[in-house]
């Protein structure tokens, strides 16, 4: 009796498997399994390179804005979330993995860190990603690694690299008649900026002028030694710097992660030229000569 219930069983769940919910499953499946199969070969021959991207700390973790990592993965990079965290050994650890890495946005940056008092217009300051955000560019720039920074991401470049920022656009900067945030979603342009001829900038971009997103109250004021202006505002606010001449660093005012989210493929080629150059730098991966453009110290200190 028993080997007949454990015969009967076997059969029911053979005629289950035949049910035409349970091949087209299988089906499904056998076919997802082909397809991760065939892409695990591809990249045994030739991977994306590797894109960390800093985040910004909430509710005691690290989080980033999805349209960070989609303009990466549209430009060909694998992006790598990079936890908001102190610890140098552990982020010297993640950067040595790394080809490019894009600093992104959000909040003001402490002013003591380029040796300013805090005005009263100053906002929202996160410490501890001030000294993360840091760390970063330092262990990325030692090492020469492409670097793409994004609004906060534009100015901790510049501060990094001994250049200093205005705190509050509207009470400090001496001609303001355009409005530098926005109430328009990050897909629209609300101002347009003049990408100055023979930059990086313009080669990329392949325009002269060109309609940005704004969400920012602080900005450049003094550049950093090392860097030029790639655009301007209109009222004469700096919208985007790069190391000049020979350094992989370009940095940007503006969120074009939000333009490409709307399908902007004039600024997708930004994120393209960071994979361009991760993909130069994979090949390369060597160190800059000893004491050129390396942050041994930062400057401000």
């Amino acid at each position: 009796m028993k080997n007949s219930l454990s015969t009967a069983g076997i059969f029911l769940f053979l005629l289950l498997l035949q049910a035409p919910g349970i091949r087209s499953q299988q089906t499904k499946l056998q076919t997802f399994h082909a397809r991760m199969d065939s892409c695990e070969a591809n990249l045994r021959n030739q991977r994306p390179p590797l894109i960390g991207i800093s985040a910004t700390q909430q509710s005691g973790g690290s989080t980033i804005g999805g349209a960070y990592v989609q303009a990466v993965v549209k430009a060909g990079g694998a992006p790598v979330i990079i936890p908001v965290i102190e610890d140098e050994a552990a982020l010297r650890q993640i950067l040595s993995t790394l080809d490019g890495l894009v600093m992104t946005g959000g909040e003001d940056v402490n002013p003591l860190w380029y040796n300013e008092e805090p005005v009263q217009q100053l906002q929202a300051v996160d410490p501890v990603r001030d000294t993360y955000d840091l760390m970063l560019i330092k262990l990325a720039s030692d090492r020469n690694i492409p670097i793409l920074g994004i609004c906060r991401g534009e100015q901790l470049i510049n501060v990094a690299f001994g250049g200093t920022l205005y705190q509050d656009l509207p009470s400090q900067h001496p001609n303001k008649p355009v409005k530098h945030v926005q109430q328009m979603p990050k897909t629209f342009g609300a101002h347009t900026i003049d990408i100055q001829p023979q930059t990086q900038l313009s080669a990329i971009l392949g325009q002269s002028s060109y309609a940005v997103n704004s969400f920012h109250h602080q900005a450049v004021k003094e550049l950093a030694p090392g860097f030029r202006v790639a655009a301007y505002s209109r009222d004469s606010v700096i919208e985007a710097i790069e190391a000049w001449p020979d350094r992989p660093i370009l940095g940007v005012q503006w969120h074009p992660e939000g333009h490409v989210a709307g399908g902007d493929t004039t600024m997708l080629r930004i994120f393209r030229f960071l994979i361009d150059k991760a993909d130069i730098y994979r090949s390369n991966k060597e160190l800059p000569p000893s004491g050129k453009n390396s942050l041994s110290l930062y400057p401000n200190f």
